[in-house]
């Protein structure tokens, strides 16, 4: 049972609009002792009010949720109750699985962000910060509850950005066997300056000819790019058309595209 204090909380939090609050919040909203405070909010965790997301940290459940176990359905709220206020995107392999396009699943909670939390976990899952200034880390996202998340063409190009933070090309070959088209595609990449994640989804999506090849156009190249660096090199070839370097045959791909 939520007791009274858990309802006049509730309705604090939901009359200020805010979905993330701390543990030292709540004391001196309530004026409770630390232990009663404690209490407090366990209760409502259990009764699927509201989310522990971290040590102090706690998310509102939002209304079509309220009452069922946490959390992974509800990644905004989790990401917003301790970016809140600050620039952030929930990027990379997080926001290609809450796009639908793994197949594999993704534990880790990867956002990109100028401001770096102490917390190693949300709710569970390692999270891992990827450093992004400020006047680009909201480009190409979309709401997401209280947070934002990358839309799907800025998560491929994260995920082309980056293939050692991701596990490797074959994610992104993963998410791209997904995809049947894109637009603005070119467009994102020339506005957040990459580039060589455009090249390397375009490698892959012509080698592998999956359906959003027939929507890219190969930009001009002056310097060859790694496909996937410090990858084990065996049978590797260029394609010369993007300017990669693929440290292994296209069939090492290939299975990934056809789970």
């Amino acid at each position: 049972m939520t007791s009274n204090r858990g309802l006049v909380l509730l309705d604090k939090l939901a009359y200020e609009g805010r979905t993330g609050f701390t543990t030292a919040e709540v004391r001196a909203d309530l004026q409770l002792s630390p232990q009663a405070t404690s209490n407090l909010l366990s209760r409502l965790a259990a009764a699927g009010l509201v989310d522990r997301v971290a040590g102090g940290r706690y998310a509102l459940r939002p209304i079509g949720s309220l009452g069922t176990s946490a959390v992974w359905d509800d990644l905004g709220s989790v990401v917003g109750a301790v970016f809140a206020g600050r620039p952030h995107r929930i990027g990379f392999l997080t926001a290609l699985e809450q796009h639908g396009l793994l197949v594999r699943p993704v534990r880790r909670i990867q956002v990109a962000s100028p401001y770096r939390p102490r917390l190693k976990a949300l709710s569970g899952r390692p999270l891992q910060i990827v450093r992004e200034g400020a006047d680009k880390v909201l480009l190409g996202t979309e709401p997401l509850g209280p947070s934002r998340i990358a839309t799907i063409e800025r998560a491929l190009l994260d995920t082309g950005s980056r293939p050692l933070l991701v596990g490797g090309a074959s994610r992104l070959a993963e998410a791209l066997a997904a995809v049947q088209s894109s637009s603005g595609l070119s467009d994102l990449a020339t506005a957040v300056e990459e580039i060589p994640a455009y090249r390397r989804i375009g490698s892959i999506s012509m080698t592998l000819s999956l359906p959003l090849a027939e929507t890219l156009e190969p930009p001009p190249w002056r310097t060859l790019i790694e496909l996937e660096p410090a990858a084990q090199r065996y049978g590797g070839w260029i394609d010369n058309a993007w300017g990669v370097a693929w440290p292994y045959p296209a069939s090492e791909l290939e299975a990934v595209t056809h789970q």
